[in-house]
């Protein structure tokens, strides 16, 4: 048995971009209310200010307000969050790369970045990186999905670990858009990238050429990611033997695109 999982991923620029990607996530998780979502996937930086001038990790009293303004937003839609990340700072002033999976007004999951891959830039000189040195979950389980999630420079991570039948493997990102699938035949990759080049945001499903234990790297299809195009046909021609196939989104909004993938209940 098959059910259908809808699926949104937020479209917007989180590299130094003129506005604040929070003020832009929050307006457009409002807005993606009517589309009924199952889940809802932002890029890495995706929950900061993040202009030239204002990157600053925010303390955990700022992170609760996060918290509280992320709540609301999706409380009342039954929709999984995965609305991006933030810099947190201790009161150690040590920072870390962090991304709440928020479900029914509750953080239900969460994990760190343990590669740097961009989280110094918003130290200012006044904050120690930590993560490296962590030993983090990046899979968990809901609705019976079977869910892991990379945050940027950790793509890989998940294969790494062994990980070989995921449902859903999530790519939050700025800049890296490929990885080493870790999902099993039938499951999908979603990511979702703020940096505004190439194909930024994607899905794709593994097909009756994967093996998940043959080590498919995203990497040696770079070049299927540096155009901006909404299909690929990449099945046909000379790419018979493609392990997987690009996902067409059902629909396509400002700042987001929705996809109906089907999962197995």
């Amino acid at each position: 048995m098959s059910k259908l999982l809808k699926v949104g991923i937020i479209d917007i620029n989180t590299n130094r971009p003129h506005y604040s990607s929070l003020e832009k996530t929050l307006s457009i998780l409002e807005k993606a209310k009517r589309f009924d979502l199952d889940v809802i996937i932002g890029p890495e930086w995706g929950l900061m200010d993040n202009r030239s001038g204002y990157e600053l990790p925010y303390s955990h009293e700022e992170l609760e307000k996060l918290f509280y303004r992320l709540k609301n937003a999706t409380k009342e839609t039954g929709e999984l969050a995965l609305a991006g990340t933030a810099v947190i700072y201790t009161k150690n002033k040590k920072i870390y790369n962090f991304l709440p999976v928020i479900y029914g007004g509750n953080v239900i999951f969460s994990t760190i970045k343990t590669t740097d891959g961009g989280t110094s830039f918003f130290n200012n000189g006044n904050y120690e990186l930590i993560g490296r040195d962590y030993s983090m979950t990046n899979d968990f389980e809901w609705k019976n999905l079977k869910i892991g999630v990379e945050i940027c420079a950790d793509s890989g991570i998940l294969y790494r670990k062994g990980k070989r039948n995921l449902d859903l493997q999530i790519l939050v990102s700025s800049g890296i858009r490929t990885t080493n699938l870790a999902v099993k035949k039938g499951g999908y990759l979603i990511c979702s990238d703020g940096v505004p080049k190439g194909k930024k945001i994607y899905v794709i499903k593994t097909n009756g050429n994967y093996d998940p234990d043959s080590n498919v790297d995203l990497a040696d299809f770079r070049d299927l990611f540096k155009m901006r195009k909404t299909d690929y046909q990449v099945m046909d021609g000379n790419n018979k033997e493609m392990p997987f196939e690009f996902v067409t989104p059902y629909s396509k909004h400002q700042n987001l695109s929705v996809y109906h993938l089907l999962v197995d209940d």
